[in-house]
């Protein structure tokens, strides 16, 4: 009997935009400003010095703390006009950042890097920055420079797992989580990540033991459950998958993947009328979710009503009409 697709969505990128604005206080001899300090947000109007630079840094870092991206730029951009300094052009990538101005946040923070060529903040930064225009691979080439400079900070070690995991290299992200958690044992973004490569590596029991370790440190979170629910399923240890996916649909009782990922592991078990409730459920929270149509179809398909069947394959070809795994031949247009 043919099993469901799995389709799961093991909860990548888990805390990526983690470092790219650090909230860390820096000591006095940092030389890039920590953008979302303690400024106050309504800085008195006397303790502006219109003629300092990081008078006027401190000014721009309280709007952004408010979400005034434009007046914060007008702030950043008088101070970069009284004195060329990184940590200005750092500030104001931020902001431009923040308001998706991605080709004016990448232009400064290459000035950040050239002015100040030793500092990890502007590295790390760009390398998300670039990752988020495509650029992965140059991204990950900027967090390893970071992480040259700032061997201390474990979350450079995270971010560029998750831009290794993006392309696949599974063994290289699982190693650099792995890093990451010996840093910091508590590190749950590092062990839920590097257990979602074990998984993709197909090393589920290593994989479980990581969701086990995040499930401890943080029992309310429905990914670990999730995470490992997938990962008893492909150990085809139903029951304890059904019970973690269970448990996490009871968390985040509105996330449709949840629903998705429980049919696929009613379906391994033979379960079929149940998938397809759990399918129907999740089409029901995102109409526009094409796997789940799918997998509905092939649950349909299954029991032997080909007429459900086909009406769901259509629909999820309509929406990805580039994807035909797990769809039936007799169901594809020829």
């Amino acid at each position: 009997m043919r099993k469901l697709l799995p389709l799961l969505l093991l909860g990548t990128f888990v805390g990526c935009s983690d470092p790219i604005v650090k909230n860390d206080p820096e000591p006095p001899s940092t030389l890039l400003d920590n953008i979302l300090g303690d400024t106050p947000v309504e800085q008195p109007l006397e303790e502006l010095d219109a003629k300092d630079p990081a008078s006027l840094r401190k000014r721009g870092n309280s709007f952004v703390a408010a979400g005034n991206f434009d007046e914060a730029i007008i702030y950043y951009t008088e101070a970069i006009r009284l004195k060329q300094e990184a940590m200005s052009y750092f500030n104001r990538g931020v902001a431009h950042m923040s308001k998706g101005d991605l080709d004016k946040a990448l232009a400064d923070y290459d000035m950040a890097i050239k002015l100040e060529p030793k500092q990890a903040s502007p590295y790390i930064n760009r390398g998300l920055l670039l990752h988020s225009m495509g650029k992965t691979a140059q991204g990950i080439t900027d967090l390893t420079e970071a992480r040259k400079l700032d061997e201390e900070d474990p979350s450079i070690l995270l971010n560029r797992g998750l831009l290794f995991l993006n392309i696949s290299l599974y063994d290289r992200a699982a190693t650099d989580f792995d890093i990451a958690v010996k840093m910091k044992p508590d590190y749950i973004d590092a062990i839920i990540n590097r257990g979602y490569c074990y998984h993709r590596l197909k090393q589920y029991q290593r994989a479980v033991q990581d969701f086990d370790d995040a499930i401890k440190q943080a029992p309310s979170s429905a990914l670990a459950y999730s995470n490992r629910g997938n990962s008893y399923t492909m150990l085809n240890e139903f029951d304890k998958g059904l019970a973690d996916l269970s448990e996490a649909i009871r968390l985040e009782p509105r996330d449709a993947q949840l629903y998705n990922n429980r049919g696929s592991a009613y379906g391994a078990k033979g379960e079929h009328k149940k998938a397809a409730e759990d399918f129907g459920k999740a089409i029901e929270l995102l109409p526009d979710f094409a796997s789940a149509f799918r997998n509905r179809g092939l649950a349909y398909h299954t029991l032997g009503d080909k007429f459900l069947a086909g009406a769901d394959f259509a629909i999820a070809l309509n929406i990805e009409p580039q994807i035909t795994e797990g769809i039936p031949p007799e169901y594809l247009k020829k």
